[in-house]
């Protein structure tokens, strides 16, 4: 594993993805040649499978929830799964690599035609936290998400292009297959290879197959991608992209630098290990919009007297966001104990901000006052508070 440890500056100058080679010609496909190719592909496959369930399966199963430690969907996973949420974003950002190539293609009664340009763009997404090892990688350093787009260069529907074929090679490996899926924090789902699609620009996320004998790839380090149309047994118009070893900096990757982006991986119950008896109980679920997401917190804390008192905080972020700012906070008057009462009149109380510099701590700015109870707490300042748990053993990292 020495060959894989973070590659030095020597190397850092190629740390923005460099094409070997693409071929952007347009030639003949071989109908023969794709057929082998994909049977080959899926016999490989099939019999990674019949290797998982010769071993019980359980490179694929969560961890089972009677045994301690963090719940891992897929112990081949390239990136902690609170790396990111879906939906996937669309727009690059940060070193990207690129290369266009000659899909294959078939029409609606399965017939091959004419490749189709497209336009494949890579790129990776930093996680802010690190420190994990293995799966992710042997270092214990920074860790990111690969993302491959799709561009089409035409918007016909009788003629669609077909998936290509994704195989890595990394010190140390043979090829790998590399599995492809829609969304994040998937188990085995994939976009096949040789699958037709219609959209005219589309993210994937690059992943491992959930066993070793698909090979394995760890997607920090210095690799070798090669995307495969299979227009033939040659690999006319394969591109091999070089993707460089994962060292951000602050230019390249801020956000490994900055809060968490918010989402549901916050959920949990908060704490101030010096003060025992606060707390926050926080929520955050996805909107129907697809666009926001909400937070819902329940702050338990005291008056002046020292009597418990608690207050609600509700606000909406976009996605992506780092921070829930402004959120209302309100507080309850003319309740009652165990439902004693025939109704409560809701209070504002102030505003508060929510921020995760990582996945276990909170940090929130306050200012607010009940001003229609006497004693009630009131004031401004900031507190940071440590997770004291996962929601149902899913870890955030």
């Amino acid at each position: 594993m020495k060959a894989l440890i973070r590659l030095t500056l020597a190397l850092a100058a190629v740390a923005s993805f460099a094409a070997i080679a693409a071929d952007n010609s347009l030639p003949t496909p071989d109908p023969a040649a794709h057929a082998a190719a994909v049977a080959a592909r899926q016999a490989r496959i099939s019999a990674g499978r019949a290797h998982q369930l010769a071993s019980g399966g359980k490179s694929v199963a969560a961890v089972n929830t009677t045994v301690s430690g963090p719940r891992v969907a897929n112990s081949f996973r390239a990136y902690p799964p609170s790396c990111a949420a879906d939906p996937l974003p669309t727009t690059p950002t940060g070193p990207t690599s690129s290369a266009t190539v000659p899909l294959y293609t078939r029409n609606l009664n399965g017939d091959p035609g004419v490749p189709e340009n497209a336009t494949i763009t890579l790129w990776r997404i930093a996680c802010s936290s690190s420190g994990n090892l293995t799966p992710y990688n042997t270092d214990g350093g920074s860790n990111a998400i690969l993302l491959m787009k799709i561009d089409r260069s035409l918007q016909t529907t009788d003629v669609l292009p077909t998936f290509p074929s994704l195989t890595s090679t990394q010190t140390g490996t043979t090829v790998n297959l590399v599995r492809s899926a829609l969304e994040p924090n998937t188990v085995i789902s994939e976009m096949p290879f040789d699958a037709t699609f219609q959209a005219a620009s589309t993210v994937y996320v690059l992943e491992n197959y959930p066993d070793s004998s698909f090979g394995f790839t760890y997607f920090d380090y210095l690799f070798n991608l090669t995307i495969d149309p299979v227009l033939d047994a040659n690999g006319t118009g394969a591109a091999t992209l070089q993707i460089g070893d994962f060292n951000p900096t602050q230019a390249d990757y801020p956000a490994a630098f900055q809060n968490l982006p918010i989402d549901g991986y916050m959920s949990s119950a908060w704490y101030d290990s010096a003060h025992s008896g606060e707390g926050f109980v926080l929520q955050i679920y996805n909107n129907a919009d697809n666009a926001t997401r909400t937070l819902f917190a329940a702050w338990y804390t005291y008056d002046d007297a020292g009597i418990p008192f608690w207050m609600t905080a509700q606000g909406v972020a976009a996605y992506g966001s780092n921070t829930f700012s402004n959120v209302p906070v309100y507080y309850f008057t003319g309740g009652g104990f165990a439902g004693n009462f025939s109704g409560v009149t809701l209070n504002n109380w102030g505003t508060m901000n929510f921020s995760f510099p990582d996945c276990n701590t909170m940090k929130f700015d306050f200012n607010g006052a009940a001003t229609n109870v006497a004693g009630g707490p009131a004031g401004n300042g900031s507190r940071t508070f440590t997770r004291l748990a996962d929601i149902n053993g899913l870890n955030c990292e």
